[in-house]
């Protein structure tokens, strides 16, 4: 499922508000995949998964270690839409809107940014759920 999906930019022309909008919504979904994030790294360190197979416990460590990089990129990327919106947010009070200030700039970097994130996102499920499906058949858990 090696898909090459590449970012491309599609509206140029963004209010203060929309950029707003529209990082609002980045950081709820980011907040969700974060919260993911966590619950399915606890999963993995459960008893269920306390595996002596030598390959499967190497793809669980691998696992979790490329869960802990996504929770980091995704604290790192909300950090900067937070500085994103506040910086918008205060000239949008401040009534002065000045183009040079590089906003739609910064914004498409950070769309940019997302998008690669998610590809990696769904990337790291596809990985789990193939280590599930191997996990189930390998222990035979069907009941």
């Amino acid at each position: 499922m090696n898909q090459n999906v590449f970012y491309k930019a599609f509206e140029i022309n963004k209010s203060y508000s929309d950029l707003i909008h529209d990082s609002s919504i980045w950081i709820s979904d980011l907040n969700f995949i974060r919260n993911e994030l966590l619950f399915l790294k606890t999963m993995l360190k459960s008893k269920s998964f306390k595996l002596t197979t030598p390959i499967l416990f190497e793809r669980l460590q691998l696992l979790q270690k490329n869960s802990d990089r996504l929770n980091e990129s995704n604290n790192a990327i909300q950090e900067k839409i937070e500085k994103f919106r506040t910086k918008v947010a205060k000239t949008l009070k401040s009534d002065v809107f000045s183009i040079s200030e590089g906003y739609l700039e910064t914004y498409q970097s950070l769309e940019k940014e997302i998008f690669e994130f998610n590809k990696k996102h769904k990337s790291f499920k596809t990985y789990l759920y193939e280590f599930l499906i191997e996990f189930k058949c390998i222990f035979n858990l069907e009941k």
